[in-house]
């Protein structure tokens, strides 16, 4: 009997601590204990609330970015004023440049070179690459001239005679098209510029293009008529246009241009 009885006692146990119980009924609330369970709730909400505003402030605070201390600030405006050049040493520049430019007039390159590479790159103009590409070239060093020419472009995409001399390597490296689209730079910039149209003229009648070769040695013509070599090329286009009387038309007008 007593064995029995303690199965059942554990079996009841065991059952009571699986269940879930059920929830226990109470009496009605007063006013006032309903006045302050309203308060209370209330009150958490509005703890809440606070709690998720400072939150959010936290994080903003957190993912924003730090703003820098007033002496940084000034450590780097400092550090932009004294990498600027001062009126002094542009000035110097500049009479580094005139010398440069007079020692090229006066036929005395090496000299002049020397001087405008004494010019920090950050410092030189349009004019003082151009010039340095015209001394490479005069010396067979057509990846340096190249080079300053792109650099003299680049400082100033307007300067037309650096896209024209760029063409005039392209060209002589049989690198047609390239020729050809500086020559059409130089078109952009220096409208009815002559010999543009007659380079890309010569450019023409490398690739055979007889008719537009034509065309360009015409527009060049129009805008210098007293250019003896556009009536040469013009004569020998249309010889290979197969059309002789404007051949010899052209050609005695060479001639006579000549003979002046």
């Amino acid at each position: 009997m007593k064995k029995n009885l303690q199965i059942l006692i554990t079996a009841i146990v065991l059952t009571c601590s699986t269940a879930v119980a059920a929830p226990v009924p109470t009496a009605p609330k007063t006013n006032n204990e309903i006045s302050k369970q309203n308060t209370q709730a209330q009150t958490i909400k509005e703890n809440k609330e606070n709690y998720e505003e400072r939150k959010q402030t936290q994080d903003k605070k957190e993912t924003s970015t730090p703003k820098e201390p007033n002496v940084i600030k000034e450590i780097k405006e400092t550090e932009k004023t004294e990498n600027k050049p001062t009126q002094d040493k542009l000035d110097a520049y500049q009479e580094i440049r005139d010398q440069a430019k007079l020692l090229y007039n006066t036929n005395k390159p090496e000299e002049a070179q020397k001087l405008f590479l004494s010019i920090p790159d950050s410092e030189k103009v349009s004019d003082d690459w151009l010039i340095m590409a015209n001394i490479a070239q005069d010396n067979n060093k057509e990846i340096d001239a190249v080079f300053y020419l792109k650099k003299a472009i680049q400082a100033d995409d307007k300067n037309y005679k650096a896209h024209y001399n760029l063409g005039n390597i392209y060209y002589y490296d049989n690198k047609i098209n390239m020729a050809l689209s500086e020559y059409r730079k130089v078109l952009r910039i220096q409208k009815d510029y002559p010999y543009a149209y007659y380079n890309k003229g010569c450019c023409y009648l490398k690739k055979k293009s007889w008719f537009n070769a034509k065309y360009e040695f015409g527009l060049a013509i129009k805008a210098n008529p007293e250019e003896p070599s556009f009536y040469y090329n013009l004569a020998y286009t249309y010889k290979m246009l197969k059309k002789p009387k404007k051949a010899q038309e052209a050609l005695e007008m060479y001639n006579k241009l000549m003979s002046q």
